[in-house]
């Protein structure tokens, strides 16, 4: 019979989300993994498999947490302006679009299970701005990805905090 968990696996998904979304999934390795989330590395690979399955893990989790949320809101929003202010808001504050959008030009060209998370995340947004833009929404949803892609680009992080 083996231990029991000591560690809160949201918690750990949440901190390697964050460490992902911030770094990338190259430019995190497991030893930031594992001061990141405090889980021992054993501990880690025994309850995600690998360094990629905690990634998939992590995008999902920002998707059902954080963008499906996000996007639901937006949805609501017939008046076009307010869904787009509300779009550029949920996606220029916080990780989760740092994530997918890293994810996408990091990881979706060469993984297929991260390219199919990502066109998710994409898809939410372009319905979420479909009742207040109608054909217009996968553009936006474009400019709204874009605009924050030019704005990461625009603040790299410091290497010496990684």
């Amino acid at each position: 019979m083996g231990r029991p968990r000591t560690f809160d696996t949201d918690r750990a998904v949440e901190s390697a989300a964050a460490l992902f979304a911030t770094h990338g999934y190259e430019g995190t390795s497991v030893d930031d993994l594992v001061t990141a989330t405090g889980v021992h590395r054993g501990s880690l690979y025994k309850v995600f498999g690998s360094k990629r399955s905690l990634h998939l893990t992590a995008l999902r989790h920002h998707l059902d947490h954080e963008i499906h949320p996000s996007t639901a809101a937006i949805a609501t929003l017939a008046d076009p302006e307010q869904a787009l202010a509300a779009a550029i808001a949920s996606y220029d504050n916080g990780p989760a679009s740092g994530l997918l959008l890293l994810a996408a030009a990091e990881r979706a060209p060469h993984d297929a299970d991260v390219a199919a998370l990502v066109a998710e995340g994409i898809a939410a947004l372009e319905d979420a701005l479909r009742p207040s833009h109608g054909d217009a929404a996968p553009q936006l949803a474009d400019t709204v990805l874009g605009a924050r892609l030019r704005l990461r680009a625009a603040q790299p992080t410091d290497p010496e905090e990684h």
